[in-house]
């Protein structure tokens, strides 16, 4: 079964939010609007592209885990993995986590993440 692409980056940013998933309702609402530099942003795309890569990598894997166990392990791999992607783009993990959760509630900052993603797309040759 092919997942269209916004659910798998969806898929991409839970499976490397876990935290930024857990705040409460009020804990978001009472969260200022954090402002990014546009270099933050990019690092953050990079991270973001490498995240979305490794988890079309480990969803397979993931779904086809013998046991709780084995899920269990390749989990834990495959965040290793992304946590590393995250770091090599310049970003530390709790800015991307800050990064991200901004996003889920700043259509603005969504915006300008998606048109650096599209940016950098356009220019990478296939």
């Amino acid at each position: 079964m092919k997942f269209p692409f916004k659910y798998l980056a969806l898929f991409a940013l839970l499976f490397t939010v876990p935290f930024a998933s857990a705040q409460t309702p009020s804990s978001q609402a009472e969260a200022p609007k954090a402002s990014f530099s546009e270099p933050q942003l990019k690092q953050f795309a990079d991270a973001y592209r490498s995240i979305v890569m490794l988890s079309r990598e480990y969803a397979p894997k993931l779904k086809a885990a013998a046991d709780i166990k084995e899920a269990e392990a390749l989990n834990k791999e495959a965040q290793g993995k992304m946590v590393a992607a995250i770091e090599k783009a310049g970003l530390s993990k709790s800015k991307y986590q800050e990064i991200a959760s901004s996003i889920k509630s700043n259509p603005a900052l969504l915006e300008k993440v998606n048109k650096i993603l599209q940016q950098s797309h356009n220019q990478k040759p296939q």
